[in-house]
């Protein structure tokens, strides 16, 4: 039986993916194209937090998305009522996606029959901090009488993916990953393999995070993960790469792609973005926070998003890095770099945009597969803002505090995380040859 099995996904014959549409909620804008042009001139969303009192928050700051800005197209009454915010800036960012993908009508509703699309997202914490925490609240103060009906309904991660699929009749695979700040390219990576090997035509894939309450910002203070110096000067707190980094500033946000099986969207005319052409996912084995030093496991992901791509090291144009802005994580990423790419590794352009968004958490990893695209289209490669000071542990053509004009025809996108996760993706200037 196990050899049947074996022999059956031998046979299948990979298909090739595109991205078609591109939608995004940030802290810099509340759509794709904003937060993007934003990010190549330079700007940052990194503000201070007015709900922080400096007097317990070491960090005061974050990437914070402007919830007033944020559109409601897709859900009303009811059915807004009862999501989960995190949910809500799924399913905005996903419309956003997928209208711009052609395939909606001007009413907003599925111009083609998306019944065999599936979904493939991410979340760190969904809705646990904003409905489960204060119905716990609600529960101890008021009693189970009080507890709100829709509770399990809305805090759970995978309502995110159900709140899209629902909405735009998508009954295909149906997936919710978890696993840190290397979510988002997981899930892209878990979106694009289902395309690749046969199980949908069509995924919406990407990730979600919400990271506005105080506990949130706290847990990571306690880990000293945070930066510290620049409460009265957020513009310069997140520092990728830079000598001078000393810790992240939390984000929010979501970003998702339209990802399509290459004659699917051929066969409906759809304008075609870039290929997503390589996916792997690694773990360090080592540590629970800490990346392992030398950047083994990061590499073996890279190495192995670039075998999935039939893809060798030397074509690879430019590298949208994790860079986190932590002492440890950057120059684990860049020895890992180092690793994979060898003498090329100096003269590879290298770019993190978290110094304009935040760490995003798990959407960190989308919003940047969605810069990486726009890296692709433009042939604009974004600046790593605060870049000022080169680390010698880092030895790397880091892209700093100016967008640089690039002819990218190949590149990998990475995404690190806590519990030693790694994920990679290799990703394509698109050619129908």
């Amino acid at each position: 039986m196990i050899a049947t099995q074996s022999n059956q996904l031998t046979s299948i014959q990979p298909r090739r993916v595109v991205v078609t549409g591109i939608g995004a909620i940030s802290s810099l804008a509340p759509s794709a194209e904003e937060s993007w042009s934003r990010i190549v001139a330079g700007e940052t969303g990194i503000r201070r937090a007015d709900d922080l009192d400096p007097a317990q928050h070491p960090c005061v700051l974050r990437g914070a998305v402007d919830r007033s800005t944020i559109p409601a197209r897709f859900l009303f009454g009811k059915a807004a009522r009862n999501t989960s915010f995190f949910s809500k800036l799924a399913v905005e960012s996903a419309g956003e996606a997928i209208a711009d993908a052609g395939l909606l009508d001007d009413d907003l509703q599925p111009a083609i029959d998306l019944s065999d699309a599936g979904a493939a997202f991410g979340s760190c914490i969904g809705g646990t901090y904003e409905d489960l925490l204060p119905a716990h609240e609600t529960f101890l103060q008021r009693g189970t009488a009080r507890v709100p009906p829709h509770l399990h309904v809305m805090f759970p991660h995978n309502l995110a993916a159900y709140t899209v699929q629902h909405r735009f009749g998508m009954g295909g695979p149906s997936s919710t990953v978890v696993t840190a700040c290397a979510t988002g390219a997981q899930a892209i990576g878990d979106g694009f393999h289902a395309i690749k090997y046969g199980h949908a035509p069509l995924m919406i894939a990407g990730a979600t995070e919400s990271t506005s309450h105080p506990l949130f910002q706290a847990g990571f203070a306690a880990m000293r993960a945070l930066v510290t110096d620049s409460n009265d000067d957020p513009d310069k707190a997140s520092r990728p790469f830079d000598a001078s980094r000393a810790g992240f500033v939390l984000g929010e946000g979501a970003g998702m792609l339209v990802l399509e099986e290459l004659e699917h969207a051929l066969a409906r005319g759809a304008r075609i973005y870039a290929e997503i052409a390589g996916y792997a996912t690694t773990n360090d084995a080592y540590h629970p926070i800490a990346p392992q030093h030398e950047g083994e496991g990061a590499a073996r992901a890279i190495r192995k998003a670039l075998a999935d791509a039939k893809t060798e090291p030397d074509a690879v144009d430019h590298i949208n890095a994790h860079a986190a802005s932590t002492p440890a994580g950057d120059v684990a990423e860049a020895r890992a770099i180092h690793c994979v790419f060898g003498e090329r590794a100096r003269t590879i352009p290298v770019t993190s945009i978290k110094g304009a968004i935040g760490h995003c958490m798990a959407a960190a990893g989308a919003l940047e597969t969605v810069a990486a695209i726009y890296s692709i289209r433009d042939g604009r490669i974004p600046p790593t803002r605060n870049y000022r000071t080169p680390d010698p542990d880092v030895d790397l053509d880091i892209v700093g505090n100016e967008a640089r004009e690039a002819t990218i025809d190949v590149m990998t996108k990475h995404s690190f995380g806590l519990g030693g996760q790694n994920a990679c993706l290799v990703i394509r200037r698109f050619d129908s040859a």
